[in-house]
């Protein structure tokens, strides 16, 4: 065996025999004869230790260019793409092609672009128009062998939440990201990132402390405006505060940030430019704080949400000098597909045996009430793994709404169902005081708790809605007016069939039949169909029974529906929805729907 820095020409020399020469010739020989030739591998997980640059900057920033084309004229047929690319709207892996590609109709022709030859990467920020509104926008592409093998957008529209959203017109990008700085004003790339993520750890739990440096005129542009000085006419943000960006961090105006996870891919030395994706959980765990000058802050939002985002920095002379980001909502903890893959959500068969209707509904009715005051380490879990999601993102028990909630309904409607081992509690919760509707499918594991998918639907998402007050509540038929599970589920598969595109309403409703969504009485429940609020969908998907109730006449599904707005308005989305249909004598009189907009093509815990 070699010693640690003795060559194989000077073990030779100290008299070992023959035959273990010939041995070892032959051994290296055959290893040799396995190895590429130009490869000289060193660094655990590169391929070669000799670095040679694939796609220079002008060829990455063309590649880049060529790609925002593309998605102006809505084809990317023409791209050199890897036939394993991996395409991402706000964190949804779908076909490129789809989403944005299908609504937008203009992009900025004086968009950010930047690029790291090193490792391929290139950026563009700007914004598009979509439909009949403009879009920000922002890309991180990569490049292997010249062919996009990854493409990250982040794109945000105009909505009822409190975000940024500039005037796209008279959007001007920072002259400097463009610029080549002087070989005394760069910083090592090492040196560079540790700046970058010094940031983010500023911006983390905020409270005063500023870990990165900043030029005294640091300036911040997000989503298009100005948000580090006053500018008269611009939409009100953390500069009406305090004007510059250590002075934002030092008053602790960005504490609700409980985490920012992130990566940076992208770092141009020559132009001192930094770019980091990832995103800014807002945990919202305490609703209004103090800052570090004594003044109160109150949050904008009551309850769990996540910021996805790109943003560029630009760094002279070791310190953060500009800053650019896109970055928009998305349900809370949700993750990026560049990642790694998701936790996978636990199935339990059912096992009415162990768990009759009675102990389905007493633990689903414990489970939600254990949400306030996070009191989740008394319930009955399952000694198995155990799956939790919020609005279609898998997140830890004990985060999000266990830390928000303040109340829950004290009557809600459980509809407990022992052949699918599955029970739905609907019914009004508070975060903060602020009343939602949720709707909270408890998995049985056995008579325990194996998992729950909770969807939480609040106002700022914007009609239909109506504030909850008492969740529905239908008490038992006779026997002579009740429909068969089995009349049932075969109605719901036509109701389902018949949502999508321009079919006319089935023949299941009775006269009487009210539609409701989010509590909001949307009309007579043949009505919708044929209208727009149902022909915009492009196709209802992964629909789950949850939960059937004869005694009641009462159905619980779970679908997906998919609007990709191709009929010229709005733009992609697609919502979780939690179905209810009431049955009296094998007819529909009531429905009530409850949803939660997820970006376009996101789909269950269960199936990613």
């Amino acid at each position: 065996m070699l010693e640690q820095g003795q060559s194989f020409d000077k073990l030779r020399m100290s008299g070992v025999g023959m035959e273990r020469k010939d041995m070892k010739f032959t051994l290296l020989a055959a290893i040799a004869l396995t190895l590429p030739v130009a490869a000289h591998a060193q660094a655990p997980g590169e391929e070669s230790a000799l670095r040679t640059v694939q796609c220079d900057y002008a060829c990455l920033t063309g590649t880049m260019q060529q790609f925002m084309d593309a998605l102006a004229a809505g084809d990317p047929s023409a791209l050199p793409v890897s036939g394993d690319l991996l395409y991402t709207e706000n964190n949804v892996p779908l076909a490129l092609g789809q989403g944005s590609w299908h609504t937008t109709r203009e992009v900025d022709d004086n968009g950010l672009l930047v690029a790291d030859e090193t490792t391929g990467h290139a950026a563009w920020f700007g914004s598009i128009r979509e439909n009949d509104f403009a879009s920000f926008y922002a890309v991180r592409i990569h490049v292997t062998d010249g062919l996009i093998d990854e493409a990250e957008a982040v794109i945000h529209r105009k909505s009822a939440l409190p975000a940024p959203y500039g005037d796209w017109q008279g959007m001007e990008h920072f002259a400097e990201f463009a610029q080549i700085l002087p070989e005394e004003e760069r910083r090592p790339r090492e040196r560079m990132l540790a700046i970058a993520d010094a940031y983010f750890d500023t911006v983390e739990l905020n409270d005063g402390q500023v870990f990165a440096p900043f030029s005294e005129d640091c300036a911040r542009l997000e989503n298009g405006i100005l948000t580090t000085a006053p500018i008269p006419g611009q939409q009100q943000s953390a500069a009406a505060i305090a004007s510059g960006c250590r002075e934002q961090f030092e008053l602790g105006i960005y504490r609700i940030n409980k985490r920012i996870r992130r990566h940076l891919p992208l770092v141009d030395e020559q132009r001192g430019v930094v770019v980091g994706a990832g995103f800014f959980d807002h945990a919202n765990e305490f609703d209004r704080y103090l800052l570090t000058n004594g003044s109160e802050m109150k949050t904008a939002l009551k309850w769990p949400n996540s910021i996805t985002l790109l943003e560029a920095f630009r760094i002279r002379n070791g310190e953060i000098q500009r800053i650019e980001a896109t970055f928009t909502y998305v349900p809370y903890f949700m993750h990026n597909p560049f990642w790694g893959d998701e936790a996978v959500f636990p199935q339990y068969a059912a096992r009415p045996e162990e768990c009759e209707s009675a102990c389905l509904t007493a633990n689903a009715s414990a489970l939600a009430s254990a949400m306030v005051g996070n009191r989740w380490q008394g319930l009955n879990w399952s000694e198995r793994a155990v799956g939790y999601a919020e609005n279609s993102v898998g997140i830890r028990i004990g985060e999000s709404v266990w830390r928000t909630a303040t109340a829950v309904d004290p009557a809600p409607l459980i509809v407990a169902d022992e052949q699918t081992g599955k029970a739905v509690w609907i019914g009004r919760i508070e975060e903060h005081g602020q009343p939602a509707w949720a709707a909270i499918t408890m998995l049985s594991d056995g008579d325990a708790i194996g998992g729950a998918d909770v969807l939480v639907r609040r106002k700022e998402y914007g009609p239909p809605y109506a504030e909850p007050v008492r969740a529905p509540q239908f008490t038992a038929l006779p026997a002579g007016e009740r429909t068969s599970r089995a009349e049932m589920a075969a109605a719901m598969h036509t109701f389902f069939t018949a949502l999508q595109g321009d079919a006319p309403a089935p023949d299941l409703f009775a006269e009487e039949c009210r539609w409701l969504v989010n509590g909001q009485d949307v009309g007579a429940c043949p009505a919708p169909f044929g209208s727009p609020a149902l022909t915009a969908i492009e196709r209802v998907r992964d629909i789950e029974l949850l939960a059937m109730d004869e005694q009641r006449g009462l159905a619980i599904y779970r679908q997906y529906e998919d609007r990709p707005a191709t009929d010229g308005t709005g733009y992609p989305l697609t919502y979780q929805v939690v179905e209810l249909a009431r049955f009296e004598r094998g007819q529909i009189t009531r429905i009530e729907a409850f949803t939660s907009e997820l970006p376009y093509g996101m789909r269950p815990i269960t199936d990613r």
